[in-house]
């Protein structure tokens, strides 16, 4: 018998201040534990296991959970639970899905387990299933505008997102553990799945982004990036055209479980279930007319966060708040934090009227996500730290961003350290034109100014202003602070002046 558990409670994310909670996730293939660092909006994963319990195997079939299934579970369970106590963490929120919600004992099984863990599952209806899923997606991806698909072993939910906002959702039984009784066979996968999927009304309209969440579409993505040869293997946003998309999956459904092996090694470890999930995005491609597939590596977890957050820490951008985290992370403190917010002001005039590299506001956001990041690199060595932090920039846990960003803003820490580019990276030679890497070099000048001549002191850097004046770019100081300015400062002054074009020249005021 485990221990006496006491039990766990899932209060509202409120604290302002960095911390733990834990989101326990019982599918319908697997249970898993995601510990997370929660820094107002910014969610950074910092353990992560799962077990493939198949709670839902033959459930179509029986109506009942697995019997091993169960007992798997539960083992895990205890487990999860002994961590989360030892590890102090304060807030737990734990899910179940479709198979704790269709199967006739899945109340039983939430009483066993309330019973011998102390857990408390909350048992989520196919629409808040699907609502969580695109807040999860809205967490990574703020800008999502298209329909969530989220794949799991027994259901797919699909559900609408527009500019922050969840519309209407969907569930169907098309997960493998639903459609694969009988073994794998395309004629009869792809019946089923259109004619669940003739019934949906969140297809109807073609032309627009599918945002797929769930570990087997994640493997098919692992697969096409392997494909393509792609510089960056970064599964979060990462983009398949519709092209693209219909020819993964169908190299996928064609292949033998042994021949999928050679594919990716993800691709092995989900043989069973990745044909079943190529054919379910085929059929879905089909039906909505899809123009892009992009990946979320957030999804169901991360929306159960999410909605518990506070105006306040839903205010902050996602890109913002997780460069902050990244880079207290890092042992920067709270005077790192208030220098980036200070430098991201500071060197905000120097790009007022030059040609945006992705829009306004995204070039603004990534500028201010830059600044949070230009000191993380403060104690490396000096002769590898510009090649370091754009590997590190370049693969930090980051939401808000595409590939095409990423690399941008890895190139702007880059840059804060020297003018060259990096060697050898194909992220920085395929992924940025000629113009966004000039740009970058421009946004690490501007980074370099600020953190030279100040000191990286807050405090100092407010005695220097940086403005525009009559197409030059001007660095001013009061009168009775000039010795303040030093040569070094004159000079990062005039390489900013070089990476952006424009004339400079320093003032006393």
């Amino acid at each position: 018998m485990p221990p006496q558990p006491s039990t766990i409670s899932a209060p509202a994310l409120s604290k302002s201040a960095a911390h733990e909670a834990a989101v326990i996730d019982v599918g319908s293939n697997s249970v898993r534990l995601v510990i997370y660092r929660v820094d107002g909006r910014a969610l950074t994963p910092t353990h992560n296991e799962k077990v493939t319990a198949a709670l839902g195997k033959r459930l179509l079939r029986t109506g009942r959970l697995s019997p091993e299934g169960a007992e798997k579970a539960l083992k895990a369970l205890v487990r999860f639970r002994e961590v989360i106590d030892d590890l102090g963490i304060g807030e737990t929120y734990a899910v179940a899905t479709a198979a704790v919600r269709e199967a006739e004992d899945g109340p039983a099984f939430a009483e066993r387990v309330k019973r011998e863990t102390g857990i408390t599952l909350r048992v989520l209806t196919g629409g808040d299933e699907a609502r969580l899923s695109a807040l999860g997606v809205l967490a990574g991806a703020p800008d999502a505008a298209g329909v969530v698909g989220d794949l799991g072993g027994s259901s797919l939910e699909l559900v609408e997102v527009h500019k922050g906002n969840v519309g209407r959702g969907e569930t169907f039984r098309l997960g493998h553990l639903a459609l694969g009784d009988g073994g794998f066979d395309y004629e009869r996968v792809a019946a089923a799945a259109d004619a669940a999927l003739a019934e949906s009304e969140t297809t109807e309209q073609p032309g627009r982004d599918l945002y797929a969440v769930g570990g087997a579409w994640r493997a098919l993505a692992r697969i096409h990036m392997k494909q393509i040869n792609h510089p960056l293997r970064v599964l979060h946003h990462h983009e398949m055209s519709r092209v693209e998309a219909l020819k993964i999956t169908d190299l996928v459904r064609r292949q033998s479980k042994r021949s999928l092996a050679t594919l990716e090694d993800a691709a092995a470890k989900r043989a069973d279930s990745l044909p079943f999930a190529a054919v379910v995005l085929e059929r879905l491609l089909v039906r909505g007319k899809f123009e892009r597939v992009i990946l979320s590596s957030y999804g169901l977890r991360e929306g159960v966060l999410l909605e518990r957050m506070t105006p306040e820490a839903l205010a902050q951008h996602p890109l913002i708040a997780g460069a902050e985290a990244f880079a207290e992370g890092f042992g920067g403190g709270a005077r790192a934090r208030a220098f980036g917010q200070a430098l991201e002001r500071w060197i905000a005039p120097a790009f007022a009227g030059q040609a945006p590299v992705f829009s306004e506001d995204h070039d603004a956001h990534l500028r201010g996500a830059a600044a949070r990041l230009a000191d993380v690199g403060g104690a490396l060595h000096p002769d590898q730290r510009s090649e370091i932090m754009f590997d590190l920039v370049l693969r930090a846990p980051l939401a808000a961003i595409n590939h095409v960003e990423r690399a941008f803003l890895a190139a702007c820490v880059h840059h804060r350290y020297t003018k060259s580019a990096p060697a050898l990276n194909d992220a920085y030679s395929r992924l940025l034109h000629e113009d966004a890497r000039r740009a970058a070099m421009a946004v690490g000048a501007a980074l370099r100014l600020g953190a030279d001549a100040s000191a990286r002191s807050q405090v100092l850097l407010a005695h220097f202003t940086l403005r525009l004046d009559g197409g030059a770019l001007v660095l001013s100081l009061k009168r009775s602070e000039a010795d303040l300015l030093s040569d070094q400062a004159v000079r990062r002054l005039e390489a900013l002046g070089t990476a952006l074009g424009l004339p400079t020249r320093t003032a006393l005021v």
